[in-house]
C-alpha cells in the first residue's frame, strides 16, 4: 500500500475544508502583484511528491514528471483565510504572491494559466495541494486570479500549461485555435504586459463551447460500451468524433457551471474517473 508523508497529510487537510474561496474580506488589492512569477529549475523532493496520497477518502497520484501537462477545467481562488498559513510544500501562504495549488503536478512548478472567458493569462508558481472541494482544477491566489479577472464570479474555465525557464509561452489565441503561435518567456519587467498582449481574445461560453471528455477509445467495441454506460445513467448528451486512430467520446455542450459539477460528479459515480473539461471554439 502507498503510504503518505503524515506531515504532508496534516498539511493537506487543515487547508481542504476552505478551498476554493471567493470572499474580499480582509483583502487589499493595492498589495497585489501584477508580474508574473518567473520559472526557474527548483528541486523537486520526495517528501513534497509522493506517489500517491488520500485526502477525504480520494487517492491522487502524482505524476512522475510535468512535461507535457495540458488540460482544461474549472479555477478557484484561495485568500484571506488561507493567509500565512502552511501550504503542502511547508511555505507560507501569501495570497498577494503569483502562486497556485494542484492535486497532482509536481511542486515546485510553474504552470501557465489561460482564463479561457476572456484570454487573459497568467504564470504562476505552483507550491501547494488542491483544491479539493468540488470539480476544480487549479486553485489561484488572490493575486494570480485577479490579474486574470476571475475575482467576483469566484471560478473561471482555464486551460492549465506546465512550462519551464526553456518553455515558449503560446498565446491565449493560440491555445483556443492550436495555432502553434509562441512568444519567449518574457522578463520580469516585461512579463505584465507582454503576455496579454494578444490580438483575438477567446471567449468560452458555456452552453456552446464546453463539452466533458469521457475517454478516447481506439476500439469502436469500447467506444459502444461507454456509450451504453452513459445512457443507462441517463446522460444522452454523447458525441463520438474521430482523431487520428482513436475516437473521442465527449458529453455536451455543458450548459452552466452548475451542469459541470453534476455531470462530472455523476460520471465519476459510475466510473468514469478521468473525465476532463475540453473547450473548443
Amino acid at each position: 500500500m502507498n503510504r503518505t508523508d503524515p506531515w504532508l497529510v496534516l498539511v493537506l487537510l487543515a487547508t481542504v475544508f476552505l478551498s476554493g474561496c471567493s470572499t474580499v474580506n480582509r483583502v487589499n488589492p493595492g498589495e497585489a502583484a501584477t508580474s508574473d512569477a518567473v520559472p526557474r529549475f527548483e528541486p523537486q523532493p520526495s517528501r513534497l511528491n509522493p506517489p500517491s496520497y488520500t485526502v477525504l477518502g480520494r487517492t491522487y497520484h502524482v505524476l512522475g514528471s510535468n512535461d507535457g501537462y495540458d488540460a482544461q477545467g474549472v479555477a478557484s481562488w484561495y485568500g484571506p483565510n488561507f493567509q500565512s498559513k502552511s501550504t503542502s510544500s511547508g511555505e507560507r501562504y501569501n495570497m498577494y504572491a503569483m502562486t497556485a495549488a494542484h492535486k497532482t503536478l509536481r511542486i515546485p512548478s510553474y504552470v501557465l494559466v489561460t482564463n479561457m472567458e476572456n484570454g487573459k493569462q497568467v504564470i504562476v508558481r505552483v507550491n501547494d495541494r488542491g483544491p479539493f472541494m468540488s470539480n476544480r482544477i487549479i486553485d489561484l491566489s488572490y493575486a494570480a486570479a485577479k490579474k486574470i479577472g476571475m475575482i467576483g464570479r469566484g471560478t473561471a474555465m482555464v486551460d492549465v500549461r506546465s512550462i519551464t525557464p526553456d518553455t515558449p509561452i503560446p498565446t491565449s489565441q493560440s491555445i483556443v485555435s492550436g495555432v502553434p503561435t509562441l512568444s519567449a518567456i518574457p522578463s520580469p519587467v516585461a512579463s505584465a504586459t507582454a503576455i496579454s498582449a494578444a490580438a483575438s481574445l477567446p471567449h468560452a461560453v458555456w452552453g456552446q463551447d464546453v463539452f466533458i471528455q469521457v475517454g478516447a477509445f481506439g476500439e469502436m467495441g469500447h467506444v459502444i460500451t461507454v456509450q451504453q454506460r452513459l445512457a443507462q445513467a441517463g446522460i444522452t448528451a454523447v458525441s463520438v468524433t474521430p482523431f487520428g486512430t482513436l475516437n473521442r467520446v465527449r458529453v455536451g455542450p455543458v450548459a452552466s457551471l452548475a451542469d459541470y459539477d453534476r455531470l462530472m460528479d455523476q460520471l465519476r459515480t459510475i466510473g468514469f474517473d478521468n473525465a476532463q473539461m475540453v473547450v473548443e471554439q
